[in-house]
């Protein structure tokens, strides 16, 4: 149980953590491609979470 935890935490720090460097990268010079990446990885952040909501209930 506490190894899913750590797990679930790990995954969701590596969104947060590309997300972040993805909004710096934006905020720098502007381009549609990381605009697009992080519009996707948001997406995906979303859907991770629904799942794992899901799942537990």
């Amino acid at each position: 149980m506490r190894t899913k935890i750590k797990t679930i935490t790990a995954v969701g720090l590596m969104f947060v953590g590309v997300i972040t460097y993805l909004g710096i990268n934006i905020a720098k010079n502007f381009n549609y491609l990381d605009l697009a990446y992080m519009l996707f990885i948001i997406g995906c952040f979303i859907r991770y979470i629904y799942l794992k909501i899901e799942t537990h209930v």
